[in-house]
């Protein structure tokens, strides 16, 4: 083999390395996986802040529920203690009670019909 015949072996791309990796082509290669690599980070963290975001908003809607929940039972509460007043007021002020508490605790007496009388005499004599 002659010089000649070599270098120009050496120049000839070989068949078996056509899909073979080529040194030239890193650059390109890293170029397109750095890419690659931040569209896939960008595309991880929206749906990051997106579950994130979601996860508040349940939370809270949670929260929001648990209050009303509170709320409500604490309303019904408070309506059965006003009904209870109410029916204790409407015992505690029946007049045959009152007689009765006025009879024992002040000793009154209902007033006599007389007591109840006037005459035009009465009136026009308050001069």
């Amino acid at each position: 083999m002659s010089l000649r015949s070599i270098i120009d072996s050496a120049r000839r791309k070989p068949h078996s390395l056509k899909h073979q990796f080529r040194w030239k082509l890193v650059p390109r290669f890293i170029w397109r996986s750095v890419q690659s690599f931040h569209i896939t980070l960008l595309v991880w963290g929206l749906v990051t802040v997106g579950c994130i975001f979601y996860l508040s908003q349940w939370m809270n809607y949670r929260q929001v529920a648990h209050r009303v929940d509170s709320l409500e039972n604490q309303r019904s509460f408070l309506v059965s203690k006003l009904e209870l007043l109410e029916v204790e007021i409407s015992y505690l002020t029946r007049p045959q009670r009152l007689e009765v508490l006025v009879k024992n605790t002040m000793r009154m007496t209902s007033p006599n019909p007389a007591q109840y009388r006037l005459s035009w005499v009465d009136v026009s004599s308050v001069d």
